[in-house]
């Protein structure tokens, strides 16, 4: 009663292929294809991955260059160059809280770092007063931005931060503009590059990754 069954064979006399071996091979052919074209066009993908994390569309004619907080070693140098090409002739910068205030004789703070890069060009910022006390997130920073523009109307501003900040920053900046009624002011970004990694090679050192 427990005979094992066997194929049928079609009347020619060969063995009939099973629908599941069929798909098996199907699906290992096309897992074949895919891991094939991953790696032949890997670089590719991974570059144009990091350039969704990137806007940089600055124009001329800003009433001022914000620096961002954050990353003195590439921000102020970014914004100096702006300076020099003609995109706007007025340099702010953020105020970050500071992470150790107990040493911050020693460890300094990031306007006053970004000040003395920035007299290297013989240029210099004003800093933008934060609300809180030092802002802690990108979007602290929009708000004390909001409230800084209360007092200094402006219609075109360029954001200065990393390459790879820049989409997020944007969002941030227009979501809190739009939601306390300064969706009018225009607002592009301005991505400052590095010495280590670019959106051609971010995967091949940990910094990147």
């Amino acid at each position: 009663p427990l005979r094992r069954k066997r194929s049928r064979r079609p009347s020619d006399g060969r063995l009939a292929i099973k629908p599941k071996i069929k798909k098996r091979y199907l699906f290992s052919g096309i897992a074949l294809l895919i891991t094939l074209l991953v790696l032949l066009f890997s670089a590719n993908i991974l570059v144009s991955y990091a350039k969704l994390f990137c806007i940089d569309n600055t124009t001329k004619g800003a009433d001022c260059i914000v620096i961002l907080s954050g990353n003195e070693e590439t921000r102020p140098d970014q914004a100096a160059r702006l300076i020099q090409e003609g995109y706007s002739n007025k340099i702010y910068h953020t105020d970050q809280k500071q992470w150790n205030s107990k040493h911050k004789d020693i460890l300094g703070h990031p306007f006053d770092k970004a000040q003395m890069i920035l007299a290297t060009y013989n240029l210099s910022a004003d800093i933008i007063p934060s609300t809180k006390g030092g802002a802690t997130s990108t979007f602290d920073e929009a708000y004390d931005l909001v409230v800084f523009l209360r007092a200094h109307p402006m219609k075109h501003i360029i954001l200065v931060t990393d390459t790879f900040h820049t989409a997020r920053a944007h969002y941030a900046f227009k979501k809190v503009l739009d939601q306390q009624n300064y969706g009018e002011l225009k607002i592009e970004m301005s991505a400052a590059p590095n010495d280590i990694f670019n959106e051609k090679n971010w995967w091949k050192s940990e910094k990147g990754m």
